[in-house]
């Protein structure tokens, strides 16, 4: 079932939507106010509704209606002359509009690292850079039935160089199952889509093949590498994380550069003042 939580901040964004009869079919109205058969769906897809659809809808569409009585008795009232209410909303336009910038800021910054940048990093920073987890080079196919999974078992226990066929061949997703057979990852990012084999894998040995009778899918596992903790990575490896890194380290470069000349524009117009000591008789301090 959806999270309520998620429904709940879905609602909060579509709650003002058009306040006249709309061009196109709607889910609900409330007076002049209208939840359109478009707004849902968006709303569906960004809460990655699961099988229950019809229920899904009813819990959006009844979370829309509440919100939006709620709103009309707000505004019947007239709440928003009231100075509490006008300090919330000011401060929630200025948080919406901050972020708004901040992310416009990020955006500018999303370069995606150069190879060379990657590199530079992981000569500077081997030692820091050594494994905090295992690292895996795991194999893993899935098949339909049991016959298909010993038979693949089979084959890469007596040649282990034919995976790429074996995958290419039998895997239910051929290109991500070869890709990621290649790569080493962490052990617990490794499983962390098949929590129902993590045990099996933890415990495997080196070169070990094995096969999982699962709930919808066999399971064809085949451990080629186990790295331990502690040890000094390859480039490869680790390369993701670097690249998040970098990547991260230059959305903080680009905000701080442009708070800075933010900041010297305003002083340059006269019109940023900071005060860092109390006014004389403001003393807050408590004497003894």
């Amino acid at each position: 079932m959806m999270r309520l939580f998620s429904v709940v901040a879905l609602c909060l964004v579509i709650a003002g939507c058009a306040d006249e009869s709309p061009s196109e079919p709607y889910a609900a109205r409330v007076g002049d106010t209208y939840l359109t058969e478009a707004e849902l769906s968006d709303a569906m897809k960004s809460i990655a509704v699961g099988g229950d659809t019809v229920e899904a809808r009813r819990q959006i569409v009844d979370q829309w209606v509440t919100r939006t009585l709620l709103l009309n008795e707000a505004e019947r009232l007239n709440l928003e002359s009231e100075s509490d209410v006008q300090r919330q909303l000011r401060e929630q336009r200025r948080s919406v509009l901050i972020n708004a910038l901040t992310s416009r800021i990020y955006e500018t910054a999303e370069v995606e690292p150069s190879r060379e940048a990657v590199t530079q990093y992981f000569e500077r920073n081997r030692d820091r850079l050594r494994l905090r987890e295992p690292y895996l080079q795991l194999r893993h196919v899935r098949v339909a039935d049991a016959s298909t999974a010993s038979t693949l078992a089979s084959e890469l226990r007596s040649a282990p160089q034919s995976w790429t066929t074996v995958c290419q061949r039998d895997a239910s997703d051929p290109e991500q199952a070869c890709a990621v057979g290649t790569r080493f990852y962490p052990e617990r990012q490794r499983t962390a889509d098949a929590p129902a084999l993590r045990d099996r894998i933890s415990n495997m040995n080196a070169g070990e093949v094995t096969t999982i009778e699962g709930e919808d899918w066999h399971h064809v596992l085949h451990l080629v590498e186990r790295i331990e903790a502690g040890q000094e990575p390859e480039l490869e490896w680790v390369a993701p994380q670097i690249e998040r890194h970098l990547s991260t380290q230059s959305r903080k470069q680009m905000y701080a550069r442009e708070v800075q000349r933010l900041r010297n524009e305003a002083e340059a117009r006269g019109a940023l003042d900071v005060h860092l000591s109390a006014p004389a008789g403001n003393d807050t301090t408590t004497a003894e």
